[in-house]
């Protein structure tokens, strides 16, 4: 099975040797956020932390990616992304300075970080198995969207804020500030959360999407994340009921479903996890592992004739296993 069940099979089968001779690479970033008038102090360190941070990033997997490439590995773009931010670790407190703007009225906040990347960190980065492997990369893209939209939400209303002539238009946006702030601190929780869970941290994991989700209660992948854990601490009701919230607010999310079908066989419920798959293979046609997995289930239903059709299936998508 390819997602969470992905880092038990690999057990035992390295796939990167980490150098002889470990190396421990320190990186500084350094960046700005410009504050409005409507944001706390707070937020806007936090704000531009999380610049800095990027940058810190940018410049880290431009040694990971040579280490990956001197080591013959093939890895995307968008893992070295992942990968870097997950095992970059901040060896000290940010740095900030405010810088008052003319207007006597905000400020520019400047944010200074200095992080670490250990070989070692790579090395076990890439002794995951490759489905694990994925499924992360999928979790941080999905991740970084959000904070995409969340920068362009941002900066549609200061854009709003420099036009506003009225205190009531002032006050609507201050509302959709605070509202933002709150989506903001939430992608926080959920850049922690996923650090906690490359390191292996479960628990501290699932204390921070706990917290993302008490800021923003329809953060699918926060559900998606914590339902992933949940099953990773075998909790599988739990996890049944995190992945059924996250299936509602990103009903075309592959993953989630498939996610949901392998709690769903660990609790015998071998009827819900085939329709899962189901759900998995509409939204993904050429998935070998889930008529495969779907084809188990049907051999427990004792449904032979559509046992055999889905075994013939996923060996025509290329399923060996």
């Amino acid at each position: 099975m390819k997602k969470f069940l992905a880092a038990f099979l690999t057990a035992g089968s390295l796939l990167f040797a980490s150098p002889v001779n470990a190396e421990i690479q320190t990186y500084e970033g350094t960046d700005e956020y410009i504050m409005s008038e409507f944001e706390t102090p707070d937020v806007a360190k936090q704000r531009a932390k999380q610049k800095a941070e990027r940058m810190a990033i940018e410049k880290a997997g431009v040694f990971v990616e040579s280490t990956t490439e001197v080591s013959n590995m093939m890895v995307t773009k968008d893992e070295i992304i992942t990968m870097t931010g997950g095992i970059l670790k901040l060896v000290e407190n940010p740095k900030y300075e405010m810088i008052p703007l003319e207007n006597g009225e905000t400020f520019i906040v400047r944010a200074t970080v200095k992080a670490q990347i250990d070989t070692d960190d790579i090395a076990k980065w890439l002794n995951r198995g490759a489905g694990e492997r994925s499924e992360l990369v999928d979790q941080n893209r999905e991740l970084q969207k959000a904070i995409e939209e969340q920068d362009r939400q941002i900066a549609e209303l200061k854009a709003r804020l420099a036009n506003a002539g009225s205190a009531q238009d002032k006050e609507k946006i201050s509302a959709q500030f605070a509202a933002e702030d709150k989506n903001f601190m939430a992608n926080q929780k959920l850049q922690d959360a996923l650090r906690f869970y490359y390191a292996g941290n479960f628990n501290e994991a699932m204390n921070s999407c706990t917290e993302a989700l008490a800021l923003n209660s329809n953060s699918g992948l926060a559900y998606s994340l914590r339902g992933t854990i949940y099953y990773q601490l075998g909790q599988y009701p739990a996890a049944v009921a995190d992945l059924s919230r996250a299936g509602n607010l990103n009903p075309t999310d592959e993953k989630i479903f498939y996610n949901r079908a392998l709690a769903n066989i660990k609790l015998q419920n071998y009827r819900a996890a085939a329709d899962d798959f189901t759900i998995a293979i509409q939204l993904n046609p050429n998935d070998a592992d889930a008529y495969y997995n779907r084809a188990l289930c049907y051999q427990r239903l004792r449904d032979n004739q559509r046992y055999q059709a889905d075994m013939a299936k996923a060996r025509s998508l290329g399923y060996s296993g």
